[in-house]
């Protein structure tokens, strides 16, 4: 339970940077530098963005000018804590804690499960934040999205390399597992594949997505989508992989389809409309993220019921 707890935590101060990185992308503002009032340009004291404290203390006023800020804010910091401390408890019941795993930083497993964890927080940070800004402006800034797909691929390489080393490990402390490693045997040379093969196939698939994009893009002459969908759809084959992303595709087009129907019953958009597809990629990435594996496996049994 402390895991969750830490997770909202840590969620509500990273939303304090999304919406920073959000608002500056927007802008064309630097990231750099400090906090200030976007009305009176005031800056910031550490007392003035305690998350979602400061808000309440100050009554959702300028401590400075006393003018409303508004409440954007501090719902982006609770929907950041949310999101990470559900993504922290729900990744914590599925590892096996003991003292072992925390005798050392650098214990294999324990070095594993926090840079997965890291991973993910970081792939929640990046696409809440291009929520805000395709929402509010139907944008997908590259200053966001290309370093992302970088950091994505570093972080995953990194992964599958401390994966490959806790296998070396591994064997190299078992007497048996001695005669497996090179040049007795090809067994860790076969099972190291099999540790890069998602890598891979999330390369594959990412660039499929991309491409995917890309003819609609092609074929509906822009009106489709745009090159911003083409790139986070490379981010999100990138971080989910295979068949992950593609569930998160999936889900994707539905929720649009079906917000799409309803804001058409409304009266609020007519046929043709362009809507900002990236909001419906980001909330069936979240779906994927945090349930993508019991989906996955009740489609399975649905379409292949047990006889």
């Amino acid at each position: 339970m402390w895991w969750g707890s830490a997770g909202f935590v840590i969620g509500t101060i990273l939303g304090s940077f999304v919406k920073v990185l959000a608002d500056r992308s927007l802008n064309n503002r630097s990231f750099w530098g400090r906090s200030y009032c976007p009305k009176c340009k005031h800056q910031l004291h550490w007392y003035d963005l305690i998350p979602i404290v400061s808000y309440i203390n100050l009554t959702g006023r300028c401590r400075y000018c006393n003018k409303k800020i508004g409440s954007e804010y501090i719902l982006v910091e609770v929907v950041m804590g949310v999101l990470v401390g559900f993504l922290f408890w729900q990744s914590s019941s599925n590892f096996q804690f003991s003292i072992l795993n925390f005798q050392s930083i650098l214990n294999f497993q324990f070095s594993i499960f926090l840079l997965e964890l890291v991973l993910k927080t970081f792939f929640v940070v990046i696409l809440l934040a291009l929520f805000i800004t395709d929402f509010k402006k139907m944008l997908i800034p590259d200053r966001i999205i290309i370093p992302s797909i970088v950091l994505g691929i570093i972080a995953n390489l990194l992964l599958v390399f401390l994966k490959t080393g806790y296998l070396y490990f591994y064997l190299s402390q078992n007497i048996i597992g001695k005669f497996l490693l090179p040049p007795h045997s090809d067994y860790f040379r076969r099972h190291a594949l099999m540790i890069a093969e998602p890598f891979l196939y999330s390369v594959v698939l990412a660039m499929a997505i991309g491409g995917f994009f890309l003819s609609l893009i092609i074929i509906t002459k822009g009106r489709g989508m745009g090159g911003g969908d083409v790139k986070l759809g490379i981010f999100l084959g990138l971080m989910l992989g295979f068949p992950q992303a593609v569930l998160a595709m999936v889900l994707a087009f539905i929720i649009g389809a079906v917000f799409s129907i309803f804001l058409i019953l409304l009266k609020k958009k007519r046929w043709g409309q362009i809507i900002a597809f990236g909001p419906f990629l980001v909330l069936g990435s979240f779906i994927t993220l945090f349930w993508g594996n019991q989906i996955l496996e009740w489609y399975l049994h649905i379409l292949l019921p047990a006889t």
